[in-house]
C-alpha cells in the first residue's frame, strides 16, 4: 500500500517552531484553476448519482494558500527534517518539486483530486499541535487509483487510508491517488492548515495529472 503515516514526525521543539511559522503566515484567498466537469465531484451529491443527473459546474474550489519557492530556506529545512526523522529516503523521496501551505475552514468543500506533475509523491504535514482530531475533522482520505476510473466512480474504489488530523503527523502517498482534505466541523473556529510538498521520488514517473496546481 503506497500510503504511509508518521506520528511525531519532528521533534517537539521543531514541531512548535513550524506551528509558529504557519500561524504567522500571511494568507490570500485563492481559487484553483477551474477543472472540467469530469473532474468535479461536489460533496453534496448523493451517493450513486451520475453526471447525467446534475448540472455540470465549473468547480472554483475556494481555499487559502501561501506558495513558497522550492529554494525557500524554511521549506528546505522542514522537508529535510521530515526526510531525516522519518527515513523517507527508504521509500525513495529525494527532492522538492513544489511546496506551499494550504488552509480551509468550516464551510469550505475541498475537491477530490489527484496531484499534479510537480512530483510523484505527496507529503502532507499537519502543523497545528492542539488540533482536536476527534471533534474537528479535517483529516485526509486517500483512495486507490485505477486506470480509466473517473471521479464519479469514486465509490467503486478502495479507501486506502483516512488519516485524521493530528498535530505533528506526516502523511505520504503516491501522488496519482485520488484524495481529499475532509471538511472542518462547524464547532471548530480554527483554520485547518497543512504544509504540502510535491516531491520527486527516486526512479519515479513525474508525468502526473496537472489538475491541482495550488
Amino acid at each position: 500500500m503506497s500510503v504511509w503515516v508518521f506520528d511525531d514526525a519532528l521533534s517537539g521543539e521543531d514541531a512548535k517552531r513550524v506551528e509558529e511559522v504557519v500561524k504567522k503566515t500571511r494568507w490570500r484567498a485563492a481559487r484553483s484553476r477551474s477543472c472540467s466537469p469530469a473532474r468535479y465531484y461536489p460533496l453534496e451529491l448523493e451517493k450513486g448519482l451520475k453526471f447525467g443527473d446534475w448540472e455540470q459546474q465549473e468547480a472554483p474550489n475556494l481555499h487559502y494558500v501561501t506558495k513558497f519557492s522550492i529554494k525557500d530556506s524554511f521549506m528546505i529545512q522542514l522537508f529535510n527534517g521530515l526526510v531525516d526523522k522519518c527515513d523517507l529516503d527508504k521509500i525513495g523521496v529525494e527532492e522538492i518539486g513544489d511546496c506551499y501551505i494550504a488552509g480551509h475552514k468550516h464551510g469550505d468543500s475541498p475537491h477530490i483530486h489527484p496531484d499534479s506533475n510537480f512530483g510523484n509523491m505527496t507529503l502532507l504535514y499537519y502543523p497545528i499541535l492542539d488540533w482536536d482530531e476527534k471533534k474537528w475533522g479535517g483529516g485526509t482520505t486517500i483512495w486507490n487509483n485505477e486506470d480509466d476510473i473517473s471521479v464519479d466512480e469514486i465509490d467503486t474504489l478502495e479507501v486506502l487510508k483516512h488519516a485524521t488530523y493530528k498535530g505533528n503527523r506526516l502523511v505520504v502517498f503516491d501522488a496519482d491517488h485520488w484524495h481529499r482534505a475532509e471538511p472542518v466541523a462547524r464547532i471548530c473556529k480554527e483554520m485547518r492548515y497543512v504544509v504540502v510538498f510535491k516531491s520527486i521520488a527516486d526512479g519515479g514517473n513525474t508525468q502526473r495529472l496537472n489538475y491541482y496546481d495550488n
